[in-house]
């Protein structure tokens, strides 16, 4: 599925104004400064953050627009923040697959699929 986003967002004197496209099967990293507005998009993505404007959309699926925002809780989508809330007891491989996990995907599967993602990255 692919993501298509024009992410608005305006808090004091920070405006984040992002266009951004990820075709189905893309990875995309988000780099920038302190202060830039990286955090601040994901949380629009992930549907933590409400967007003061643009859209999003996956698919054929409105994500955000002017009319609609759909709850972090129903988007096939999760985000591990940047601060100590993975999960101490699990290994890096586990924190990685448990989303897979909460969508009913077995063990193994997951696993396998965590391998392949940490692998992409260079953390396998």
């Amino acid at each position: 599925m692919s993501l298509h986003a024009h992410v608005v967002v305006r808090r004091g004197a920070l405006l984040v104004d992002v266009d951004l496209t990820v075709a189905d099967g893309e990875v995309l990293a988000v780099l920038g400064p302190n202060g830039a507005g990286k955090s601040t998009v994901l949380r629009v993505l992930a549907g933590l953050l409400p967007p003061d404007g643009g859209r999003v959309t996956v698919g054929a699926d409105v994500w955000d627009d002017d009319t609609h925002h759909l709850p972090a809780h129903e988007r096939p989508l999760g985000m591990v923040f940047q601060d100590h809330l993975l999960f101490p007891h699990l290994s890096v491989r586990d924190n990685v697959a448990f989303g897979l996990r909460t969508r009913g995907v077995r063990r193994a599967p997951a696993r396998a699929t965590a391998e392949g993602w940490l692998g992409r990255v260079g953390l396998a």
